[in-house]
């Protein structure tokens, strides 16, 4: 991942307009799907991969994954399925008449019939971000389509991406689709009720970026509160696993394991086994603030929490795509009170807002049928 804008506008109107005039020559192989994500192998790509698989589409097409760590995951693979660097994703994009992105792309036009989806990662809920404004300009271009996961969502889309109507398709994330099938058996212990606790990016080291400053892991506690927290989630009998954002810095944080209280970065969540959409269909309530996270876990209906310790600077900062007030169908915590009481209605079945939730539910997510990846391949022509 190219952090420098002024570098990677650079790259753009130079390396890559090269490029984008030899891809319009080169012929395409219809039977090659090219899958990218410059910030590894996870969300909608994966999901839309594990579909592929599992369907078989491998018989017929050529798979090309083009990720961070390709050369871990390109060991034991299905037949017809190849994992490649990033660069060299660049070359067979060159060759491919299917290509998905849900983190980045590549600033290539597409050539004529060639189908090239950018299936982002997650419904727009805050602002956007300034590097994003920077680098859409020629999204018509660099686009087939990009995903809206609703028509509410569509004109938000055409601003973020800065594209025409007809370059958004309207189509849910692929990654919900394994929401509605059946619970995995994962090991999440005896417990009365289990939480999930998804707080969005604060800062990261790796991106050279911060959306607001916070000085603890989780708001409302101090890092040194968490043993008293993880007490009170004793009293409770309630579980909350937190899985921290991808991009979150946890350098400075001992993530020190609990009775009740389960600290995941990334990477150790990697080390469960688990799967992230397949763990939310298994919690009994999620707790995050400003993540997206919040419109797939609609199509569930359970109970959410919101916390809002830093909603007026994360509001001045980056800002929100849609009515924040409106579009959190849930409980707003701005204490850690509040944070006890929600853990306690759960634990009690206590919830006051199932049909605001089903509103927002058809406002934001068009289809509620677990059928967004096969939705995404008919929308590149992909067919068994």
């Amino acid at each position: 991942m190219i952090k420098n804008v002024f570098f990677k506008n650079l790259l753009i109107n130079s390396v890559f307009k090269g490029i984008s005039v030899v891809n319009q020559v080169i012929p395409k192989d219809d039977n090659q799907i090219l899958l990218y994500s410059d910030l590894g192998f996870r969300d909608n790509v994966r999901y839309l991969y594990d579909f592929l698989i599992e369907q078989g589409y491998n018989q017929k097409y050529k798979i090309v994954c083009a990720v961070k760590d390709y050369e871990k995951l390109d060991k034991d693979v299905p037949e017809n399925v190849n994992f490649v660097s990033p660069v060299k994703g660049v070359l067979k994009y060159l060759t491919s008449n299917h290509v998905f992105y849900c983190f980045g792309r590549l600033p290539i036009n597409t050539a004529r019939n060639q189908r090239v989806i950018q299936m982002w990662h997650g419904t727009s809920f805050k602002g956007f971000a300034q590097n994003m404004k920077k680098s859409a300009a020629h999204a018509d271009k660099f686009y087939t389509y990009v995903y809206a996961s609703s028509e509410y969502f569509r004109p938000i889309v055409e601003k973020k991406f800065n594209c025409s109507p007809d370059h958004v398709a309207i189509c849910g994330h692929p990654r919900t689709d394994v929401m509605y099938h059946t619970k995995p058996d994962y090991d999440l212990g005896d417990f009365k009720k289990v939480i999930m606790w998804m707080p969005t990016f604060r800062q990261s080291k790796t991106l050279g970026m911060t959306d607001v400053a916070q000085a603890s892991i989780l708001p409302f506690l101090e890092d040194s509160e968490l043993g008293e927290f993880d007490d009170f989630l004793r009293s409770q009998n309630v579980e909350i696993i937190v899985k921290l954002h991808p991009m979150q810095d946890v350098t400075a944080v001992n993530l020190t394991n609990f009775t009740n209280l389960k600290l995941l970065s990334n990477t150790k969540f990697d080390e469960t086994g688990w799967d992230l959409y397949k763990l939310l269909s298994c919690s009994d309530a999620l707790i995050t603030d400003y993540s997206s996270v919040f419109y797939d876990y609609l199509l569930l209906n359970r109970p959410i929490g919101f916390t809002e310790d830093d909603v007026e600077e994360y509001s001045q900062k980056r800002g929100f795509a849609v009515d924040p007030e409106k579009f959190r169908p849930g409980t707003h915590m701005k204490s850690l009170d509040d944070l006890k009481q929600f853990i306690m209605d759960t634990a009690q079945n206590q919830d006051q807002f199932i049909e605001q939730r089903k509103e927002i539910n058809e406002l934001a997510n068009q289809f509620q049928d677990g059928k967004n990846c096969l939705r995404s391949l008919t929308l590149s022509n992909i067919g068994k």
